[in-house]
């Protein structure tokens, strides 16, 4: 039987023909959407944050990949061009975008919560990255399946070419209404299928569709990939506390006030700053880096 695969559409396709694949495989690619003078605009914005390798135990992260975190913050192109790109907000808005009506004494009142950026990745995989585990990013927000739509929508732009030899995302078409989540009906990696892309090449996917960065076994490719990840905007706090207790002001408090008023990583690794316990990543407190939040053990208890 024939493997399924990632439908490919050109960029300036019609929103809607992209919201009907999105929603039937869980994932579309978006052929040249990006110019390569952005790309090139881009990468050298970011060249000065480009870290070495750090030490990460097990196959999330791979200790032959490279990550800058808040990219957007690092690149006002990024911001401009990657997460502002017109047909992945009109996604993100057209599936994230949450309508309720609610009652105010005697006034019914309509309230729009529309999605918030999530995080702004960049990842580079090098020669010799293992395969990622098979996961679904939705379940960082504890996500029950089924949903009833999206709650994160993601996008991957191709810095350089990426192929199943050097470390393709692979993707299990359609996984995303799956209602399996962790019992042995969950998807195997012979299921998974790599998503090549071309450089300015987009995977716009559904944060419930089951994936995983693919294993680079060249000799000397990266994979390069600019990642913009969106979530429903109810997914946060009310207050916004890190703008009410910066970290200027975090300094004189005690981490137990800080761990319960945000300064602290979920079970699930939700929360992290660089990859990192927020107490260690922003205040030096806790646990050693790098490395500091251990994503190979994630939902793991003592």
């Amino acid at each position: 039987m024939e493997k399924p695969s990632v439908e490919r559409l050109p960029a300036g396709t019609p929103v809607e023909k992209v919201l009907e694949v999105l929603d039937r495989d869980g994932g579309v690619v978006i052929t040249n959407l990006i110019s390569q003078e952005t790309l090139a605009k881009i990468a050298e914005e970011l060249k000065p944050h480009e870290q070495p390798d750090q030490e990460w135990s097990g196959a999330f992260f791979p200790e032959a990949t490279k990550r800058i975190c808040s990219a957007m913050s690092k690149s006002q192109t990024y911001a401009k061009e990657i997460f502002l790109n017109p047909l992945y907000q009109e996604v993100c808005n057209r599936t994230l975008t949450i309508t309720k009506k609610s009652r105010y004494g005697d006034e019914i009142r309509t309230f729009v919560c529309r999605p918030i950026g999530n995080t702004s990745t960049t990842f580079d995989i090098g020669p010799g990255a293992e395969a990622q585990q098979l996961h679904r990013d939705d379940g960082v927000n504890h996500v029950e399946h089924p949903t009833k739509g999206p709650t994160l929508m993601n996008m991957l732009v191709a810095q350089t070419r990426t192929t199943p030899e050097n470390g393709a995302t692979v993707v299990v078409p359609g996984s995303h209404k799956w209602v399996s989540y962790y019992d042995d009906r969950f998807a195997k990696p012979e299921q998974a299928i790599p998503v090549c892309l071309d450089p300015g090449d987009a995977l716009i996917f559904d944060g419930a569709l089951i994936h995983g960065g693919g294993a680079n076994v060249t000799k000397s490719e990266r994979r390069k990939v600019l990642g913009a990840f969106m979530v429903q905007g109810n997914l946060r706090s009310e207050e916004n506390i890190f703008l009410h207790l910066p970290p200027e002001v975090a300094k004189d408090y005690p981490n137990e006030a800080l761990e319960v008023y945000g300064y602290k990583a979920l079970g699930s690794g939700l929360g992290w700053v660089n990859y990192r316990e927020p107490l260690d990543a922003v205040l030096g407190r806790g646990k050693p880096s790098p490395g500091s939040l251990d994503f190979n053990n994630v939902g793991i208890t003592a």
